[in-house]
């Protein structure tokens, strides 16, 4: 039985929220409430350009670690919220990952269709190598999109002859834009996406693009030579199919990769953390767990 905590905070939920009819205009004015939230004090924050793309390092005032990153690739549908509008999330990140975090603010869909997100985390990554960062320290992560956005982005470093981070840590990430292996149970249970909203971002992202593309939906490539993986996602979680597939995948490909399923909890529920909803405590504990086996302990 989920939490309490959890179950109050779902009658809290807007009817209307994240509905099949939902445009990018739509999606962006419904998300905003839930994204922009102050970061505390003693969390610091800097900033960054190059080719363009704009960067924000940010490093929790509980991180004492500083041989510790992660690239976190955001969250939103592909088509709203900012690099600044998610601090708060990577701060989440921080603190309980004990790293610093780099946010890229990758371009939005459908002005920027695929693969300009893509392109844009990728960048990122170079220029993490090129401050000197060692890849033994680094952890690939995101949440929703962003977690698709974090494995497709491996995939691109792979194929490039780039030096591999160290791990991936997928927070009910999207790993399959054509929602093949749905489970029905949970789309009747999601309150957080509906199977034709999910759908139409893909389609603000893609265009004509083939969602089954590697780069697309990761939960279709060669995992051959990808570093450790952690999904997590809940057991009523739309993504839940995809990160199923990546990890019968990587399995398949001798990648060492644990799916991760919480009871009860919908997409994006290690978000709830702010509420000390302990479904998501939980996830963020074992998350830290799977990262302190591949990185850096200082």
């Amino acid at each position: 039985m989920p939490s309490e905590q959890f179950q109050n905070l779902l009658k809290m939920m807007p009817a209307d929220f994240n509905i099949e009819s939902d445009d990018a205009a739509s999606v962006r004015a419904k998300m905003k409430p839930f994204h922009g939230h102050p970061i505390a004090v003693g969390t610091e924050v800097r900033y960054s350009t190059d080719n363009g793309l704009n960067i924000a390092w940010l490093r929790a005032a509980e991180c004492d670690s500083r041989n510790r990153h992660a690239l976190f690739c955001h969250g939103g549908g592909f088509v709203s919220c900012s690099a600044e509008e998610y601090l708060f999330y990577a701060e989440y990140v921080s603190r309980f990952l004990n790293c610093e975090v780099v946010v890229p603010d990758y371009r939005l869909a459908p002005e920027h269709p695929y693969p300009a997100a893509l392109d844009d985390c990728f960048d990122a990554y170079q220029q993490m190598l090129a401050a000197g960062i060692d890849t033994h320290c680094i952890l690939f992560t995101g949440d929703s999109c962003g977690g698709g956005l974090a494995a497709s982005t491996l995939l691109r470093v792979r194929d490039a002859g780039l030096p591999m981070p160290a791990c991936l840590l997928g927070l009910t990430g999207w790993f399959d834009l054509q929602l093949s292996d749905i489970d029905v149970t949970a789309a009747r249970t999601e309150p957080m996406i509906t199977p034709g909203w999910y759908l139409n971002r893909a389609k603000d992202y893609l265009g004509n693009v083939d969602p089954a593309t590697p780069y697309a939906s990761p939960a279709y490539a060669d995992c051959a030579g990808l570093p450790p993986m952690l999904l997590q996602v809940g057991s009523n979680d739309l993504s839940k199919g995809g990160a199923q597939r990546l990890t019968s995948n990587a399995g398949a490909a001798n990648v060492h990769a644990l799916l991760d399923e919480t009871q009860g909890m919908v997409h994006g529920f290690h978000g709830l953390v702010s509420s000390d909803v302990p479904e998501a405590l939980a996830a963020w504990s074992r998350a830290r767990e799977f990262v302190d086996r591949f990185l850096p302990s200082l």
